[in-house]
């Protein structure tokens, strides 16, 4: 353990959260080890403003206040042994982060404190009542050595993703479809207990069942097993079993095959069902339909088996009537779906692609819609139609256009809104982020695009990057950037947010640029020049920026009646 050492951990929740009590609940978790109070609090990081009355006080006092349609943050910071920083973001239980669950993020930042048995017992039953009073899903902590260790031997070591596309390691999770890691405290909702029952049992050194429902492993006796020579993520003999009584692909590792969503783990439907929401499957007005009928014989198999040579395509085990062929862009988050209505000789399958969405989600879509139909021999009916007609994609995707104004007049909903300019830069920019990291090596950095939403005013969305400690880096156009300070994800601190436009003027001297199809050509950092713009860098002007993040194409582009 080094100077540096944190204990990081991360508890994921898509209860409903904004329910009478829920909040409160959280707090009271919260505040409930003296130990572990909190000191101070703020809308940005770091907290400056004192916290007086405890964390319950301070998330009833905002429930009252808070706008349904928008998310939430709140920075807190213990400024006494054990230093802690915790930030909480509570997401939007509706429409605008549906897929994108609360988080609550925090470093500890004196782990030679827990130098007892007590002392981790006391920070594990401290986590366990955070996390039951979150509705959590899932959670853990990690020492941060084991974390920064995991992310470069992912980067380093693992095999193509996507279809063989990227020749680069995958390092983010997809909760849909696996796990991180095992970590020392393992927080495992009710949906995988439910799927995994007595699977668990035997695991790690302790196990619990806490009153809601959820178990809790500890995966060592103490969090602090970091082997500086350990190779790669599964080289620590104590995650085996993990592997072998919850199958090796439900963790990420650099031999992993990542399975399809809710294959080995449970999807976010389930999750949210264990916590307290219904259901939600898609219904009237809110998908666009077509129909695709073969005039010749073709069978759902051959069709199927066209489809899945697309790396977003999932094919289910079983197609049979009602089964979903999906596609799912993890870049670009367009998703779409191939409902079988029928198996026999001439097959017949239902498109659906959502509405309320922005525009690109036709864009990208329907020339896949349009290039299965006139593959397979067969015509295209909506809209009613008893008579199919050929498959045109400029005439489908202003037909979707259509529903898809009509659909977001008519929600009543305040649905986050982009110009469509920004959007079309953003999912330009984001399906060829891949391509663009293969093409510039490790070397050079480059960037999330995130939409956000600048004083939490969701009705003229923004675009943002980060850059951390003036690295190489493709620059994209967008409107902010937040200068990020520290060289290991663990230690980033925020410096603060700068406009793109005066960024680009002062790095002016030290960019060249490189083509990128459908943006034109975009500002580069090359790594021989980040030293001499290291001065841009340090003594660049940033200020705080009070602002939530946007889930990807959580937003429309059209004007909304």
């Amino acid at each position: 353990m080094n100077e540096r050492s944190e204990l990081v951990w991360q508890i994921l929740s898509l209860a409903p959260l904004r329910d009478p009590g829920r909040l409160q609940a959280l707090g009271e978790a919260l505040d409930s080890e003296p130990d572990f109070s909190f000191t101070h609090t703020g809308r940005s990081d770091p907290p400056a403003r004192r916290l007086n009355s405890g964390v319950a006080e301070l998330l009833t006092e905002s429930a009252g206040r808070q706008d349904p349609h928008q998310p939430e943050i709140w920075f807190l910071a213990r400024r006494e042994t054990p230093h802690i920083r915790l930030d909480i973001y509570l997401a939007d239980d509706g429409r605008l982060l549906r897929d994108m669950p609360h988080t609550l993020n925090a470093a500890i930042s004196d782990p030679r404190w827990f130098d007892s048995a007590d002392r981790l017992a006391k920070l594990s039953g401290y986590l366990t009542r955070v996390a039951d009073a979150a509705g959590a899903f899932y959670g853990y902590c990690a020492q941060s050595e084991i974390l920064d260790q995991r992310q470069q031997q992912l980067e380093r070591n693992a095999g193509p993703i996507f279809g063989g596309i990227l020749r680069a390691g995958r390092v983010a999770e997809d909760l849909q479809r696996e796990l991180p890691d095992v970590y020392w405290w393992n927080y495992f909702g009710p949906a995988f207990v439910e799927r995994w029952s007595d699977r668990m049992d035997g695991l790690g050194a302790s196990r619990e069942r806490t009153p809601a429902g959820t178990v809790v492993v500890l995966g060592t006796e103490s969090p602090f097993v970091y082997d500086i020579h350990a190779k790669r993520v599964d080289s620590y003999t104590w995650k085996a079993p993990f592997y072998a009584a919850l199958g090796t692909d439900t963790f990420m590792h650099e031999r992993q095959a990542q399975r399809g969503v809710g294959e080995l783990v449970p999807d976010f439907e389930a999750h949210r069902r264990a916590a307290g929401f219904e259901a939600s499957p898609v219904g009237k007005g809110q998908n666009f339909e077509l129909r695709l009928v073969a005039t010749k014989p073709t069978s759902v198999d051959a069709a199927a088996k066209w489809l899945a040579r697309r790396k977003e395509i999932t094919v289910p085990a079983r197609l049979r009537k009602g089964a979903s062929i999906l596609y799912q862009n993890p870049d670009t988050a367009v998703q779409a779906g191939f409902v079988v209505e029928e198996v026999g000789e001439f097959a017949v399958l239902r498109f659906d692609l959502p509405l309320r969405k922005p525009s690109f989600f036709a864009v990208e879509a329907m020339p896949l819609c349009v290039e299965l139909a006139e593959r397979h021999g067969m015509l295209v009916s909506m809209d009613g139609q008893t008579h199919g007609q050929a498959p045109n994609v400029t005439t489908l995707v202003a037909a979707w256009e259509k529903a898809n104004v009509e659909a977001i007049s008519s929600s009543g909903e305040a649905i986050p809104r982009m110009t469509r300019e920004r959007s079309d830069r953003w999912w330009h920019y984001m399906r060829r982020k891949a391509d663009l990291h293969k093409r510039l090596g490790d070397d050079v950095f480059v960037p999330k695009l995130v939409a956000v939403a600048p004083g939490r005013r969701t009705e003229d969305l923004r675009l943002h990057v980060t850059w951390t400690d003036g690295v190489p880096l493709v620059l994209p156009q967008c409107d902010l950037v937040t200068l990020l300070e520290g060289r290991r994800p663990s230690e980033f601190k925020i410096r603060g947010t700068v406009e793109y436009s005066e960024l680009r003027k002062a790095l002016r001297p030290y960019l060249d640029s490189i083509e990128v199809d459908g943006l034109g050509e975009l500002p580069l950092l090359k790594p021989e020049r980040a030293k001499d713009a290291m001065p841009v860098f340090n003594e660049m002007p940033a200020r705080s920026l009070d602002h939530v993040e946007v889930a990807p194409a959580a937003w429309v582009d059209v004007p909304i009646r």
